[in-house]
């Protein structure tokens, strides 16, 4: 009997901690809402992880919506940060990170102490004292933030702006975004011609440069410090601006917006004028070679130089930092034959040839190979091709009778101005449309009857394919320089034997069944399956289906 009264109160005691342990849990908020996983303004507040393990969830804060609540409070970007000679600082209600428990106040006081003030005019408002879940919410996405690219159009528009003006009252406003640090005169400043993307000084992180005496701030501090504020003082004097709240930049809409701006801009002037920053129209790419052992008649070993259109590479890419990602350099300088510290040791041959970069010349065209327009070709023929010495000539300029001679020696410390007259006439001298043969010469229609069976012969439309891939380059100067040798495009199926009007047929290497000694060489049905079928797939082409056979290239043999 006596163990009743016990059970009774042990029963009390469970309900009261479950009550006890939700309403800890709510603290009078109800279910948290998560923000949207696409929002491109929510930012992860998780400083306190850097004191240790975290006590409750970090808090998904949505940027632009207290943004525009500001705003219609008539309010601005000061209400939340603080000001360090004369520019705002990104950490929230402090110039610099104290200890955890004051890290904890500042956002605890300032956050809900403007809910509470929000909430006492009658306002609505945000989570308030207690509602701690509201905001330490485990089930909050942390958005998402496209990188905000700076392409050349829009470094167009920013130079052409007339709105922009010059701090130093010069003709052209490069120095309202582009400066070094000066020591002597402890500022910033604008140096004329030596102007470079933001990001070759700005990195990822905070850096202390202990030559200059100074913290470098983030790409990120200064893109908002100087991007941003400018925008909003723009905005203030009814100026055309650019975006101000994050989705402007890292949401989906605002790129868009940006793009078509881009493109009415680019339509207005035509052909988008080169920078002004004393590029090269050519150069030629040479590896370093020490002249005095060249002098006293050593052999140098070294690649043929590469005659490079610096001007046709600018209007094919986005930003000089496609090629020119640490400074604009010259590639040797850092990338030499051993390799240097400031490259990380990654040699010339490389940085030219490596396939897993996008920045080195074999990388950026392997991607540009990938369209599909491109891709039907060197995505299946590429698979099996065997390295070959004409492609190399492409770019590594051979002797030619009556052009200037390309000596490695010579072209060692050689300025760039001077290797523009010697790099231009090999350029001119190039051919830039693919080439095919007479019409005549291609066959309309092959028959491939060697492997029917159990259907008719297949029927390919032989003509129609090599004109559409001729068309598919039509315009293309990369596609056309690459494919000018009589028969490279045939090249694509053909992919292992000499480029000729008569090429031999597939059966002629593939007739042999499959053997595990030479994996590279498939047996002739998987060898026409593999190209036609892989070709079709890497081209996007919604017919034939692969696996429609009898409704695509076999039809039912006649019984």
């Amino acid at each position: 009997m006596k163990a009743r009264p016990l059970l009774r109160w042990a029963g009390i005691l469970c309900v009261f901690a479950a009550v006890s342990v939700y309403c800890i849990e709510a603290r009078g908020s109800g279910e948290p809402k998560a923000p949207a996983a696409e929002q491109a303004d929510i930012i992860l507040i998780d400083d306190m992880s850097a004191y240790g393990k975290l006590e409750l969830p970090p808090v998904a804060f949505a940027h632009d919506k207290h943004t525009d609540a500001l705003k219609k409070a008539g309010k601005d970007c000061t209400a939340c940060h603080k000001q360090e000679n004369g520019k705002l600082v990104l950490k929230f209600m402090r110039v610099a990170d104290g200890d955890a428990q004051a890290m904890k106040t500042v956002y605890h006081d300032n956050c809900i102490g403007c809910h509470a003030q929000t909430a006492a005019k009658g306002q609505k408002t945000g989570p308030q004292d207690g509602q701690c879940r509201s905001c330490h919410n485990p089930k909050a996405a942390a958005g998402k933030q496209l990188d905000m690219g700076f392409t050349n159009v829009l470094h167009f528009r920013h130079a052409e702006s007339k709105d922009i003006a010059s701090p130093t009252g010069d003709k052209d406003n490069c120095g309202r975004c582009h400066h070094e640090y000066d020591k002597a005169a402890k500022k910033t400043v604008w140096a004329k011609g030596k102007e470079g993307t933001c990001r070759y000084c700005h990195l990822d992180k905070p850096v202390k440069d202990a030559a200059l005496g100074v913290e470098v701030k983030s790409f990120r501090q200064a893109a908002h410090n100087d991007c941003v504020t400018c925008h909003q003082t723009m905005e203030l004097k009814k100026q055309a601006s650019g975006p101000v709240l994050c989705k402007g930049c890292h949401g989906a809409e605002g790129q868009k917006a940006i793009r078509a701006n881009d493109k009415k801009a680019l339509e207005k002037v035509g052909e988008l004028p080169r920078m002004k920053r004393g590029q090269p129209d050519a150069a030629v790419i040479a590896v370093n070679v020490d002249k005095a052992q060249a002098a006293s008649g050593a052999k140098v070993y070294a690649m043929r130089p590469v005659p490079f259109d610096h001007k046709a590479h600018e209007q094919a890419n986005d930003t000089c930092r496609s090629c020119h990602h640490k400074s604009l350099d010259s590639c040797t300088k850092c990338h030499t034959v051993q390799g240097t510290k400031e490259s990380d040791f990654v040699t010339l041959e490389t940085a030219m040839h490596g396939m897993a970069s996008s920045r080195s010349c074999l990388g950026c065209h392997q991607t540009k190979q990938a369209d599909p327009k491109c891709a039907g070709c060197h995505t299946s023929a590429d698979k099996t091709r065997k390295a070959s010495t004409e492609s190399c000539r492409k770019c590594h300029a051979e002797p030619v009778q009556g052009l200037p001679a390309l000596d490695p020696a010579a072209l060692s410390g050689m300025k760039i101005a001077d290797e523009k007259p010697l790099a231009e006439p090999y350029l001119t001298g190039r051919k830039m449309e693919a080439q095919i043969y007479a019409l005549d010469d291609i066959p309309d229609k092959v028959t491939i009857k060697v492997l029917a069976d159990e259907y008719e012969p297949s029927e390919l439309p032989h003509r129609k394919i090599v004109m559409t891939l001729l068309k598919n380059m039509k315009d293309d100067k990369l596609a056309g320089y690459f494919h000018s040798d009589m028969g490279a495009v045939c090249q694509g199926c053909h992919h292992n034997s000499p480029a000729s009007k008569t090429p031999p047929s597939c059966a002629s290497c593939h007739a042999k069944p499959f053997s595990p000694n030479e994996p590279g060489r498939p047996g002739l049905k998987a060898a026409y399956h593999d190209q036609c079928m892989g070709c079709h797939k890497a081209m996007k082409l919604e017919k034939p289906v692969a696996t429609d056979c009898t409704n695509g290239c076999h039809k039912p043999r006649k019984k």
